[in-house]
């Protein structure tokens, strides 16, 4: 069954916190992780569905999907200096792909890709004690052409039915955002005031109408990870949002939000 969604940055300067950054802001968001870790130990899941995006770590040319799911029985990845290794459910993963491929979607499935710090930064933050297994779901956000919006919510229909009808008590995560734009001149100028408007949907239970939203309106308000809040979001449904932060820094806008069910 599905028991908690939630939405979490992973902006690197959270963890790797450079001088450039703003202390107390960072802090303030660390402690909308640690608001997050105290409601998973509450939530009690025996499995973190972390959906995330993927930054050219696990795929690269040779092979994008546009939704992939790791079912190994283990996942690992490095980031800086931290090299880490979760364990994953590997019956619930093989579940969402021979069910979501039964739902008509194409997903790739894979053992052996690395896991990418979208992953690591809010399992990091958040992980209860003892730690509980993950399924790691990836969302192609970055490598043209990526899914829609519409696509991206109508696997997080299929995916929250999926999780509905198991055993486990399943979390939902997704990884990403708020607005930044990497690579380019408007990097210290990001679209703080739609990020507010979005939150201001959710908050409202109206999330189902990012579905609507085209790739380039998301490309143009640098949220092109909001893909995998959508996702989750066709998981939800109607649930309204509770936003634990939203922090602006001067090139990410940061936000940890939840979705009670």
């Amino acid at each position: 069954m599905l028991v908690g969604a939630f939405a979490c940055a992973h902006t690197p300067q959270l963890i790797a916190r450079p001088e450039t950054e703003d202390r107390e802001l960072v802090l303030r968001v660390h402690a909308a992780f640690a608001r997050v870790r105290r409601r998973l130990a509450m939530l009690r899941p025996d499995a973190i569905a972390v959906v995330a995006g993927d930054h050219v770590e696990a795929f690269f040319l040779d092979a994008v999907p546009a939704l992939a799911v790791y079912a190994g029985a283990e996942a690992a990845g490095t980031f800086g200096p931290y090299e880490y290794r979760f364990p994953v459910h590997e019956p619930l993963a093989r579940a969402v792909v021979e069910q979501g491929i039964e739902r008509g979607f194409d997903l790739l499935y894979t053992q052996h890709a690395r896991l990418d710090y979208a992953f690591f930064v809010p399992l990091h933050f958040t992980m209860p004690a003892p730690a509980v297994p993950i399924v790691p779901l990836h969302v192609n956000v970055y490598l043209p052409p990526q899914p829609t919006p519409r696509r991206c919510h109508a696997w997080g229909q299929a995916l929250g039915a999926i999780l509905g009808a198991r055993p486990e008590r399943v979390v939902l995560m997704a990884s990403g955002g708020m607005s930044h734009y990497p690579g380019t001149d408007r990097y210290a100028s990001p679209d703080f005031d739609w990020d507010r408007r979005i939150l201001d949907t959710l908050r409202d239970g109206r999330g189902a109408e990012l579905a609507a939203l085209t790739g380039e309106e998301l490309d143009k308000a640098g949220n092109v990870e909001l893909r995998t809040w959508i996702t989750v979001l066709g998981a939800v449904g109607a649930a309204k949002a509770e936003v634990y932060c939203y922090e602006p820094s001067w090139h990410h806008g940061n936000a940890v939000v939840e979705w009670a069910l």
